[in-house]
């Protein structure tokens, strides 16, 4: 008992139980690639206004507008480049997809604030799951935190 005890706990402290996180992708390339791109896109989004400085929602609207069409070109030259193997491939395309979405969310909320109307940025639940979670996930265990979602909204 003892010794099975010593070898269960000598193997969690070896190091070879350790595991990648689920979304680190093998094509380091691709992030590293992905990082480069991301990040002029982001710095001109965290270089705007910040909301509270807008004085009417209709003022924000424009801001949001500026920063998602930014964020909208950064998610179309991802697509134009790609991992080199089909798991990371599957995992890439799943958060280009939930880009498309948080960018939908975005729009529909600039469109709200267009009218005037000072609205709360409400994003679309999946199964109860916030998306970002898992879009800002993929961009931390990467090492591309310029590619994760900004806090401008």
């Amino acid at each position: 008992m003892v010794a099975g005890s010593f070898a269960l706990w000598t193997y969690a402290f070896s190091g070879l139980a350790k595991k990648d996180p689920p979304d680190t992708l093998a094509d380091k390339a691709y992030a590293a690639a992905a990082e480069t791109l991301c990040a002029p896109y982001r710095a001109y989004v965290d270089a705007l206004p910040p909301a509270p400085a807008s004085k009417t929602p209709v003022d924000r609207a424009v801001v949001l507008g500026d920063a998602t069409e930014a964020l909208t070109e950064m998610v179309a030259s991802l697509r134009t480049t790609g991992p080199d193997n089909a798991a990371d491939q599957y995992i890439v395309a799943k958060w280009l997809a939930d880009w498309d979405q948080y960018i939908a969310d975005r729009t529909a909320y600039r469109d709200v604030l267009a009218t005037g109307t000072d609205a709360k940025f409400v994003l679309t639940s999946t199964d109860g799951e916030i998306y970002t979670k898992s879009m800002d996930n993929l961009a931390t265990v990467n090492a591309m935190t310029s590619c994760g979602t900004p806090g401008d909204v």
